[in-house]
């Protein structure tokens, strides 16, 4: 996927819904359009991390129907349009089904095909 937005928020704001997260310094937060809708399973929230700029980035908040968020106040220079990576490689980082499965307490079969069917799929 890619950042939708990017966002600065001060030292004790709450992320997400159900104020579920709240910063413990100032950070940056991005968005990704996309959730549990498009697959990405809400035992993932708080827990799992994405790649973006070939650096892990925390989940932050819950989960949401179609958008999730992204703590990049470790991440150089993130913008809208940045790629991020939920599951596979972005340079010397990867993120495999075992891992998401693992964080969220199920198995990779299910990760893997709960992935919404118009979601493109590269075979490498």
């Amino acid at each position: 996927t890619r950042v939708a937005q990017v966002k600065d928020v001060p030292e004790g704001a709450f992320v997400g819904y159900g104020c579920t997260y709240r910063t413990t310094r100032p950070s940056r937060i991005a968005v990704l359009p996309v959730g549990y809708h498009e697959g990405y399973d809400r035992g993932l929230s708080g827990v799992a991390h994405v790649l973006v700029r070939g650096r892990r980035a925390p989940v932050r908040g819950r989960i949401c129907m179609n958008m999730c968020m992204i703590d990049v106040t470790d991440v150089p220079d993130v913008r809208p349009e940045d790629e991020v990576v939920l599951l596979g490689r972005q340079g010397d980082e990867s993120l495999t089904a075992e891992q998401l499965a693992g964080w969220c307490g199920t198995i990779s079969y299910e990760i893997v095909s709960r992935i919404h069917p118009g979601i493109p799929r590269v075979i490498v």
